[in-house]
């Protein structure tokens, strides 16, 4: 029995870090280490879940609920996971990566109630969905960017209507004043660029408007 738990430890430990691997390889929030400490500390969750309070049950009127433990992993998660949420300038990062944690808990979980076969389908799954699905969508859909452009107030109308010429959706925009002595503000713009499009040819074109200063996208 405690060779057996502790193979199970070790193969979430491992599937957590393939996940862990796939998300530090994007440079995302939580990376190898997180992912791999997920998985270990559900799939120790799990087994005290099980087995931890065997001895108690030959005790008289003790009746004890094996998945009270597990259960509070999957809501204590959202915890870790909203951690990795970032909000800046209006833009929302790490949904994915929180999603990810999630998904890692719960492949834990499995490894560490025994069910191997699950665990490792549910991971060779989560790859697919992160790796696979993520090239299909940036082929299909496009890579979302947020372009931040320093400008003279004027010009914005100006960068939206290149934008528009070169057929590039576009969706939040926001204008902040920075500098009212200057009249310089910063336009934030979330594209969606096929993959077709250049980000050098955007910018060259985004250059030649007058009263643009500079251009970043992220």
């Amino acid at each position: 029995m405690l060779t057996d738990m502790l193979i199970r430890i070790a193969l979430a430990g491992v599937l957590g870090g393939l996940i862990g691997m796939e998300r530090q390889m994007r440079a995302k929030e939580a990376g190898l280490r997180t992912h791999i400490l997920v998985a270990i500390g559900s799939t120790m969750f799990m087994l005290v879940s099980k087995y931890g309070f065997a001895d108690m049950l030959d005790n008289h009127h003790v009746a004890l609920d094996p998945s009270r433990i597990a259960a509070q992993v999957v809501s204590g998660m959202g915890f870790l996971g909203a951690g990795t949420i970032i909000i800046q300038k209006q833009i929302v990062k790490g949904l994915t990566t929180a999603a990810g944690l999630w998904v890692t808990a719960a492949i834990g979980l499995v490894i560490g109630s025994g069910m191997y076969e699950i665990g490792i389908y549910g991971t060779v799954l989560a790859l697919v969905v992160l790796e696979v699905f993520r090239r299909i969508s940036h082929f299909l859909i496009g890579r979302h960017h947020t372009i931040m452009v320093l400008l003279k107030a004027k010009s914005v109308p100006l960068v939206l209507l290149a934008l528009q010429r070169e057929g590039i959706r576009y969706g939040h925009i926001a204008v902040v004043n920075r500098d009212q002595e200057s009249g310089l503000c910063e336009l934030s713009v979330q594209v969606t660029l096929s993959h077709k499009a250049k980000g050098s040819h955007l910018y060259e074109k985004a250059m030649e408007i007058k009263g643009v200063q500079s251009l970043e996208m992220i």
